[in-house]
């Protein structure tokens, strides 16, 4: 199996959002994405193999700063690396667009995804109350430079 990364074009929209659904309790709508599109803040990769989105990552762009907005790969396609793929290519785009750090929120209990920004080199910089409903906190977490 291949997997290619790239940029995300609106004809993308439908299979992110077949992701966003596959791996989120609190999905976006497919408008959401489609302005993610239109977005001049807004980056994404999506990860394609045989021709369907298996997975993508979005940060918005906020001077020198890059917001993780969310990173999802379907069930099927974890552990194998395209993840981090997404991540790498994340964080090149970011350092070419001039961005010095990338910041993010992420549920305190989702575990595998804190394992893997730590493992990124993120460090947690604080904590968001009730970020994601009531008792559901958000870790913030930071990386600084992203070479």
């Amino acid at each position: 199996m291949m997997v290619r990364y790239r940029l995300m074009r609106s004809q993308d929209v439908p299979g992110v959002f077949k992701v966003d659904q596959a791996c989120f309790l609190h999905n976006w709508t497919q408008d959401s994405y489609h302005a993610e599109i239109k977005n001049c803040l807004s980056n994404y990769i999506v990860a394609e193999a045989d021709g369907e989105i298996i997975g993508f990552g979005g940060f918005w762009q906020v001077i020198d700063e890059a917001h993780i907005t969310n990173i999802a790969v379907l069930e099927a396609y974890r552990q194998i690396g395209v993840g981090q793929s997404i991540m790498n290519a994340m964080l090149a785009l970011a350092q070419e667009k001039g961005c010095v750090g990338m910041t993010l929120e992420v549920r305190g209990d989702n575990q595998p995804a804190l394992n893997f920004y730590l493992k990124n080199k993120f460090t947690r910089e604080g904590r968001r109350k009730d970020y994601y409903g009531l008792g559901m906190d958000a870790i913030i977490m930071w990386r600084y430079g992203l070479e």
